[in-house]
């Protein structure tokens, strides 16, 4: 990380910081405690030291960020029902999309000085910085960095409300939707040769219109979306067919 940098390399890192937070953190050494990363080459753990900091600040920042983001969307989209609503909160906050803000806020660079193992972290360093702001500034002045930096910045809800969050969720939606009976079935099919990985196999059908389809994962919930994602473009297949 950028405090175990050289004095002149620290300070221009620690300046970028204080830039993209919009504030001076008043305890800096709780900062450089907790942001302290020591990566398994093998496994990319946290070194142990600073892991329940760490993860006590990503569980406060994960709380915040999400009651922020609720009250946006609440004044932002005043038609949308609850369930809507908890839709589009959760394609805000899925770990893809933070990691992926993480990376444009150029936090990156700052927080780590080798190559990340799992681009998760990120997400997770994300939301125990939001948790550290919210303790620095309390919950107004997290609220402004989270509806400048990041809702305002780099969430375009119109976009996130025409994505597909999860296609078994969507497949199910429809099914009802259209009073279709929709049938899930997951075996674990086995596992890779040598590597301990289980691998799981899902079948989806809708008997109604003759959709059968499967999907293979390291789980089931990985397997189950496999073959809901498959259905899905069927059902979209039979769609233009029926609109041409």
């Amino acid at each position: 990380m950028f405090f175990n940098l050289k004095k002149n390399e620290n300070y221009i890192l620690i300046q970028k910081l204080i830039k993209i937070l919009g504030f001076f953190p008043k305890n800096t050494k709780f900062l450089k405690e907790v942001f302290v990363y020591s990566f398994s080459a093998k496994k990319g753990n946290l070194n142990q030291n600073y892991s329940i900091s760490f993860q006590r600040l990503e569980f406060l920042g994960d709380a915040v960020l999400n009651s922020i983001i609720s009250h946006f969307l609440c004044e932002k989209l005043p038609e949308k029902k609850e369930g809507e609503l908890t839709q589009i909160r959760s394609k805000i906050v899925c770990r893809r999309n933070l990691n992926e803000i993480f990376k444009k806020l150029t936090l990156t660079d700052i927080f780590f000085n080798k190559p990340v193992i799992s681009d998760n972290i990120l997400g997770n360093t994300l939301e125990a910085l939001i948790g550290f702001i919210y303790l620095e500034i309390g919950y107004q002045g997290c609220k402004d960095f989270v509806h400048k930096k990041i809702l305002q910045t780099h969430v375009n809800i119109t976009k996130l409300q025409n994505e597909i969050f999860s296609y078994k969720v969507w497949i199910i939606e429809w099914s009802q939707k259209n009073k279709f009976l929709i049938n899930f079935k997951t075996f674990r099919e086995g596992e890779k040769k040598n590597k301990n990985i289980i691998i799981y196999l899902s079948e989806f059908t809708v008997s109604e219109c003759g959709i059968q389809t499967e999907g293979r994962g390291t789980s089931k919930k990985k397997s189950e979306e496999m073959a809901a994602k498959a259905a899905y473009f069927l059902v979209q297949k039979q769609c233009s067919k029926n609109t041409s």
